[in-house]
Formats: structure tokens, sequence, C-alpha cells
């Protein structure tokens, strides 16, 4: 089958039972889908509120004992994927209706090894990328442009082999990597991921802004070790941007540490 839907879920039962629902109500969605469900080590009713939905054979739930992070249940959930694609879906957003139908289409007609399809705002529809950049895309293409939201597609054999860092808000960092490395990159003008912006644990909630502010600290800084030079001479305004950034949770971090 082509896709492996990795949801990882901390304490949001009823949200992540609305995402796997915006799942099953696409058109055939078992004929080609599996989904992967991975409770990072919640404390509230999720995976009670889940059993039902495991009736069905393409639906797993993987339990972490204890709370990992986003970024180990997502790699739980690659690792025990079995299909082609790697759908990384968070809870607390949907597939939009016909975003099954439009992915299949997608990667049966385009060779490539990621494709990032667009995000729109659940409350509002308003869109979370620049639609016009569109088409392949290169690992220079990436540092020269902000792309925005989009909903990750992955080659799970490629995956498996480059698992997620632990660093907030920085999955990008690992995009970035595979295009520098070969890797073919697809930005589709599709939205078919639906944001909620109102999500608890998102990175423009403030209250989250600064308690994860050494989190973020330790990404802007292992995004600049690892494209700092390339930054300097491809895109030096977003190089300056990211130095301040880095600066300012630096700060941040030593007053809430």
């Amino acid at each position: 089958m082509l896709f492996s839907f990795v949801i990882p879920t901390y304490n949001r039962s009823e949200k992540v039972r609305r995402a796997i629902n915006s799942i099953l109500v696409q058109k055939n969605w078992s004929d080609y889908s599996e989904i992967i469900i991975v409770d990072d080590g919640s404390t509230d009713n999720t995976e009670r509120s889940l059993q039902s939905y495991l009736k069905h054979e393409q639906i797993k739930l993987i339990k972490h004992d204890v709370n990992c992070g986003v970024a180990q249940a997502k790699n739980t959930g690659i690792e025990h994927a079995k299909n082609q694609y790697a759908v990384l879906l968070d809870s607390d957003d949907l597939l939009k209706d016909g975003g099954l139908a439009h992915l299949k289409n997608l990667v049966l007609n385009k060779n490539y090894d990621l494709f990032f399809c667009g995000s729109m705002t659940l409350s509002e529809g308003d869109l979370l990328y620049d639609p016009n950049f569109y088409g392949p895309k290169t690992y220079l293409d990436l540092l020269k442009t902000s792309v925005g939201e989009y909903l990750p597609v992955a080659r799970t054999s490629i995956m498996k082999n480059n698992l997620l860092r632990d660093l907030r808000g920085y999955e990008s960092i690992t995009w970035l990597n595979l295009s520098k490395n070969g890797a073919k990159l697809f930005f589709d003008r599709e939205a078919i991921r639906l944001y909620d912006e109102d999500g608890d644990d998102r990175l423009s909630n403030r209250f989250n802004g600064l308690k994860n502010a050494a989190k973020m600290r330790d990404g802007y800084q292992f995004y600049l070790d690892e494209f700092a030079k390339d930054l300097k001479k491809y895109n030096y305004m977003e190089y300056l941007k990211v130095k301040i950034k880095l600066f300012s949770y630096q700060l941040i971090a030593s007053f809430t540490s």
C-alpha cells in the first residue's frame, strides 16, 4: 500500500480522534493506507478512547511508557511504518476532504522522495504557505525561501535511515539535510492539511515559547552549526535573523532554566 499515516499524540484524546476520523472519511482510505497512532505517554484517557479504532486491521496504537517528545513519537511511528510513504500528521490537525485522493494521484504521477502539501488554517481557511513556491525544489531553494507550513510526505525507506532529531520547531533540519544529500523534493500547490492554530502545543503559543526556550535555543544553534556557511553565502538576511533569534532564546533560557 501507499501511505502510513503517523499520528503522534499526548493528552489529546478528543483531538486525536478527530484527526483519525479525518482519514477514515476519505474515499477508500483502507485500500491505500494504514494509520499508526503513537501515544507518547499520555496520562488522560487517550488509550481507552482509541480502543474502538483498533478493530481496523490497518489502525495500530503504539504506546510510550513515558513522554519522550514529539520527534521521538514520530520516529517510533516511522520505524513501525510498512507502506511506501510516511505521512506526518499532527494529532490536532486534519486531512482535508479529498486530501487522500489528491495525495494518491500526486505520488503515483511524480517520482520524488519527499512531497510537501500545503496547509490552511482550520478556522478561517487561510493559506500558511506560498502556492507559487511550487514544483521540484533543491537544497538551495530551501535555504533561500521561508517555505511556510506543509504536510510532509516522505519515502518511508529514507525516513527510517534519517529519523527526526529532537529539536523543538526544527523538523525542517531533516528536510534540508536530505535535500543536501540528494533527495528529490516536490512542493505541491494544494492545501490538504487543516492546521489547528489553536492547538495547545503550537510554537505560536507565547507561554509554550517561553517554556520551551531551551529547546528552541538548541534548535537554532544546531541549525547554524549545520547550515551557517551556506546561509551566509545564499541568504545572509536569514542568517542574521537566525542569529538574533538564537541570542533571544539564549537569554530567555538563562532566565527560565
